[in-house]
């Protein structure tokens, strides 16, 4: 199969054959990435963590270094999608006399749309 540059026997189909040497090819490029990963592994590794182009993954911002803020306090469950929120960072809502978090402008407003009185 790795006969690059060499005539194969027994491949009559032109299209057949164009495959196999893309494939032949695919897999040379593979092992080459694969021995320079091997190689320069560490260099690679610190480029990847940055996204594309050295842009950060997170958007504008860089990349944070250690661990994310921990979120202290309590957390409540959005009524809309089910989800836990904590009370610090949610969007809140009174509803029948209860308050209510939110993880998102779009629940609260599905929320309050499907729970609104029709008569009002």
């Amino acid at each position: 199969m790795f006969l690059l540059g060499r005539k194969r026997v027994g491949v009559q189909n032109p299209v057949f054959a164009f495959l196999v040497r893309v494939l032949e090819i695919l897999v040379i490029i593979w092992l080459i990435r694969f021995l320079l990963r091997s190689l320069f592994g560490g260099w690679f590794r610190k480029r990847e963590n940055l996204g594309s182009r050295g842009r950060s993954p997170f958007g504008s911002y860089p990349r944070p270094d250690g661990p994310p803020p921990v979120i202290t306090g309590e957390i409540k469950r959005d009524p809309q999608c089910g989800t836990f929120v904590s009370t610090e960072l949610s969007l809140k809502s009174r509803f029948r006399n209860e308050e209510l978090h939110f993880c998102s402008r779009q629940c609260q407003e599905e929320f309050l749309r499907a729970h609104s009185d029709p008569a009002a």
